[in-house]
């Protein structure tokens, strides 16, 4: 599974020019990413997200990268890593973990990035790294240069 998805919307796909070389440019299909002060793409940081890579960073700068744009009226799947799923999570605001090509979802940082919806029925209640739906908060969402 991809580490974001989008569950239901429409989807708007841009293309962003790779940034350089580095640790912040280490990005799988699927992963947050955002457009950095250049620009260009990188790896999402929490509160600064712009879409989800829809192909895997290439390692060499100025590499067109298909974007699909977040956006706040749209419902995305994403895993929750701190315990099992239960419905006392809908509601609730949560991070991302960006560890790239296993982006996760818990409650231990600043809470700024999405709120809880509901719990994705292809995985049952009270499954431990289970798929929340989730809003992205229009806080978190940075647009493209």
């Amino acid at each position: 599974m991809a580490s974001v998805e989008l569950k239901a919307g429409n989807p708007q796909v841009v293309g962003i020019e790779e940034a350089s070389a580095g640790s912040a440019n280490d990005f799988y299909a699927g992963d947050l990413v955002k457009a950095d002060a250049n620009g260009e793409l990188v790896i999402a940081t929490a509160g600064a997200i712009t879409g989800i890579a829809r192909r895997a960073a290439s390692g060499t700068a100025g590499t067109v990268i298909p974007v699909e744009l977040i956006s706040d009226d749209n419902l995305y799947v994403a895993k929750y890593q701190a315990a099992a799923t239960t419905e006392a999570l809908i509601g609730d605001t949560l991070d991302f973990t960006f560890t790239a090509g296993a982006h996760t979802l818990d409650e231990s940082g600043a809470t700024t990035d999405v709120d809880c919806v509901g719990l994705d029925n292809r995985d049952d209640v009270g499954t431990s790294g289970g798929r929340l739906i989730v809003k992205f908060k229009n806080t978190a969402i940075i647009g493209v240069k």
